[in-house]
């Protein structure tokens, strides 16, 4: 079964460059990073009419979850 960010225009090297981006930002295991950005891609996808940026806003959320934190 292909990743959730393989459907919405972001292929695994993106994805995992855009992950480890985050954990290094955010002094983050890339794990822990990886695991929150696949939830909330999952969250903006399942009522997400428009998906192409699906990606950025996943991202963007997963940087002010973790730097609330």
């Amino acid at each position: 079964m292909p990743r959730l960010s393989e459907r919405h225009s972001v292929d695994e090297s993106q994805d995992q460059a855009l992950t480890e981006a985050i954990a290094k930002d955010t002094d983050t295991s890339p794990e822990v990073v990886q695991e929150m950005y696949e939830q909330e891609l999952s969250s903006l996808a399942s009522e997400a009419k428009i998906t192409q940026y699906l990606h950025v806003l996943a991202t963007r959320r997963v940087r002010i979850l973790l730097r609330t934190q």
